[in-house]
């Protein structure tokens, strides 16, 4: 009887692991086929960026020549007031109001210090 009991064992076994294999089969080909329709999304969406990719690229590039031209222009008119004013008599102005204000402090300095010293109580 013990042989009897092995062999039911055993065919049981066999028809579990049938029925597993065959679930497992299913399962993987479930999954196969979640992965093409997801294949099939990423490449309609790639396509989709492409095509609404190029035309953003050519606005920002031509942006960014707008913007560029813009500030090479700005930077030749700078240089231009630069060159100006080093050439002109206002370079003097601006070392002259440094001046002034050295001496201005210095005048007001020693008018404070003389008011101080003759204003003293004995």
């Amino acid at each position: 009887m013990e042989i009897g009991q092995l062999y039911q064992g055993l065919t049981f076994l066999a028809y579990a692991t049938g029925i597993i294999v065959i679930l497992v089969g299913i399962m993987l080909v479930k999954v196969l086929f979640e992965l093409s329709k997801l294949t099939n999304n990423i490449n309609e969406t790639a396509d989709i960026v492409k095509k609404e990719l190029i035309p953003t690229l050519k606005n920002v590039n031509k942006s960014v020549e707008i913007v560029s031209g813009i500030i090479i222009k700005a930077e030749e008119g700078v240089n231009k007031v630069k060159t100006f004013v080093a050439n002109s008599p206002l370079k003097i102005l601006t070392k002259l109001s440094t001046v002034a204000g050295t001496v201005t402090k210095g005048f007001f300095g020693g008018l404070f210090a003389g008011l101080k010293m003759f204003g003293k109580k004995k």
